[in-house]
């Protein structure tokens, strides 16, 4: 069985640097952008391994040029689940 985590995020950004910052968020395999705003608010989704692996990419992605925010709104990890299911 493989491991399964659905991150989803609110990203806001330099409106400025909307261009830059989309090919930054592109080029992240587990990354695909949703929605964007001439705000420079992007709605995220992440697709990864893990929770661990899930945190160190909304690190990666706080720390890149013209990011100001981005905001973890939602995760699904089934690793978490299974744990649940066997400690009832």
């Amino acid at each position: 069985m493989s491991d399964l985590c659905i991150s989803s995020l609110v990203i806001q950004a330099q409106p400025a640097m909307m261009a830059a910052v989309r090919k930054q968020l592109d080029a992240i395999a587990q990354a695909e952008v949703l929605a964007e705003s001439e705000e420079g608010k992007l709605v995220v989704v992440l697709d990864t391994a893990s929770s661990r692996e899930a945190a160190d990419t909304i690190t990666d992605i706080q720390n890149q040029t013209g990011i100001l925010s981005a905001t973890l709104i939602y995760q699904f990890d089934d690793q978490f689940e299974i744990q649940l299911e066997d400690s009832v």
